[in-house]
């Protein structure tokens, strides 16, 4: 069906897209400017923090939000709002000129909205991951597997070492989701066997230290703000064991992954239709003819895959999620556009031959 959707539509022609993303980005910056005027107050929680500390606040003194506020703060008040546009100018561009249908645009368009909204109003932490996102995906245009995966690991560890330490997390997922998809049958089984019996080694208090985040998030967000809190979730039992680590993990991937099932709405449906989209992306299969091509997107998806994994163990609500896993949406919106521009290719030479 996604298939269906992205390739459906007339095609649309370089002017077009041209034109189609000069207006949003437009749009966008007009937007900017008038941000704080029409945007809930939750998307600027994480800014406001880090403009606290801009100013000179103590309180989040060697966190996270501190180490953010002295790379902004070294822009200035300009330089930031010159910053956020300018990614998100280029976020915006690069998803349009992957749109070659009507089809494919809607669907870019539904994934780039979150990920704007979230994530391109403020100068957050999450910008800077979407800065990096791009610069990733410029080098995975030009450049083979090696060089991506090194400028890979060069950001990700250089982010969590100032900023997010569980990014080292989200990189060694990433290379164990690499060697898994690259391995044969019998690679992928032993893979799968040694994972299981390294979970099932560890201590109780690392199941503990990996879930209880969320249980504190959650109450965080009731004690902030109960509409905060609208699709907060706990753990379902106390982490304290392997079954009861693999019993969360679980529901917490049915919770974050189709939210439908468990409130009836018309953001629930939204979100769920955002997950499938994103699943999809990473998991189809494509068959690429230029193998260091297909290498070098092979290591953004794994990415977006350690960026999912990690994620499910500590976010409290859908809304946490969508923001962080948007954050490199456009690895999923490349791999669209290859996957189903060789679907098309193919299809469209497969006519050529009947015709003759």
């Amino acid at each position: 069906m996604l298939r269906k959707l992205y390739l459906g539509g007339p095609r649309l022609s370089k002017g077009v897209l041209r034109v189609t993303a000069a207006f949003i980005v437009i749009l966008y910056a007009l937007l900017y400017l008038k941000a704080s005027s029409f945007l809930p107050g939750f998307v600027f929680r994480d800014s406001e923090k880090i403009q606290s500390q801009i100013g000179g606040s103590s309180t989040y003194q060697n966190t996270s939000f501190d180490a953010v506020a002295k790379f902004y703060s070294s822009l200035g008040t300009a330089g930031t709002d010159l910053f956020v546009v300018t990614v998100a100018a280029i976020l915006i561009w690069t998803m349009v000129s992957y749109s070659k249908r009507t089809g494919a645009l809607a669907i870019n368009m539904f994934l780039l909205a979150p990920c704007v909204f979230f994530n391109l109003f403020v100068a957050s932490k999450d910008t800077l991951v979407v800065f990096m996102a791009l610069i990733l995906v410029l080098t995975a245009r030009r450049w083979g597997a090696w060089k991506v995966a090194s400028l890979a690991v060069l950001l990700y560890v250089g982010y969590a070492v100032t900023v997010r330490m569980y990014f080292l997390l989200i990189l060694a997922i990433a290379v164990g989701a690499w060697m898994f998809r690259a391995s044969s049958l019998r690679g992928k089984l032993l893979i799968a066997l040694v994972t299981t019996i390294g979970v099932i080694a560890l201590p109780d208090r690392a199941y503990f230290a990996l879930l209880h985040p969320r249980d504190m998030a959650v109450d965080y967000l009731i004690a902030g703000s109960a509409f905060g809190a609208r699709t907060g979730f706990y753990n379902l039992l106390p982490p304290d064991s392997v079954g009861a680590f693999c019993i969360d993990y679980v529901y917490a991937v049915a919770k974050l992954h189709l939210p439908v099932l468990f409130h009836t709405g018309p953001k629930e449906l939204a979100m769920t239709c955002l997950m499938g989209i994103i699943v999809a992306s990473i998991f189809s299969k494509i068959s690429e003819p230029q193998p260091d091509s297909a290498a070098a997107l092979e290591v953004l998806t794994c990415l977006v895959i350690g960026h999912m994994a990690v994620s499910m163990l500590f976010e409290p609500d859908l809304g946490s999620y969508t923001r962080h896993l948007t954050s490199v949406v456009v690895f999923g919106a490349l791999r669209l556009n290859i996957l189903y521009r060789r679907c098309s290719t193919k299809r469209a030479s497969s006519l050529s031959k009947l015709s003759i």
